[in-house]
């Protein structure tokens, strides 16, 4: 943890993995937990593949633990590292998983809105950030999700109520930075363009999974 604490990606991930090996087989539920840290590790390093191979790993180990929440909540970076290695599909899938076994988390239901609104799903993306609003009102990257689905949706007024409420809530956040540069420009389409390409990707990995 604290190798991740530094920024030091990848020796975290060695170490994890090598405490989940150093974990008796039967101890599954324990298994999961460091697998999940060291593929939280290795999405942060920038290497997806790996991260999705000790992310599936611990999955099976959470489930084998009869802990349907903790694989729940591991389908959300797995979902990560799938929309990285371009598996829209499976990434949606693991999501779904995410949102009905771990439906108090609200990342399950930021990375579902994000998917959709990448994919042209509005109707899906507009439910999905609704939802993770309600849990994390504060969220300023829910906050400028919802901006940006509202945007596209043409609902000018209820976009710019959530990027205001981005600038008041968090505006050191990173999401408030990029609508302070984005306002700069002046054209209401090149200010979408410039918030749609900073949001591109899915939200960052969390560096620990609990």
């Amino acid at each position: 943890v604290v190798l991740s604490g530094q920024g030091q990606w990848g020796d975290a991930e060695a170490v994890f993995l090598s405490a989940r090996d150093d974990t008796a087989a039967n101890e599954r539920a324990n298994r999961a937990r460091l697998g999940a840290m060291a593929g939280s590790a290795a999405l942060a390093a920038g290497a997806p593949d790996r991260a999705l191979t000790a992310l599936d790993a611990a999955h099976g180990d959470a489930l084998g633990a009869g802990d349907a929440h903790l694989a729940a909540t591991l389908s959300i970076d797995r979902a990560r590292a799938l929309v990285l290695l371009k598996r829209e599909s499976d990434a949606a899938a693991a999501l779904a998983e995410a949102r009905t076994g771990a439906a108090d988390d609200p990342q399950a239901w930021l990375l579902s809105a994000t998917l959709a609104r990448r994919q042209g799903k509005l109707a899906d993306a507009q439910q999905q950030i609704e939802q993770a609003a309600l849990l994390a009102p504060l969220d300023p990257e829910i906050g400028l999700e919802a901006g940006v689905i509202a945007a596209l949706g043409g609902r000018d007024d209820a976009a710019r109520r959530s990027f205001e409420s981005v600038l008041k809530a968090a505006p050191d956040s990173e999401p408030a930075t990029c609508l302070s540069r984005s306002a700069s420009t002046g054209s209401r389409a090149r200010t979408l363009l410039l918030i749609s390409r900073a949001m591109a990707s899915m939200p960052k990995p969390r560096a620990v999974i609990r």
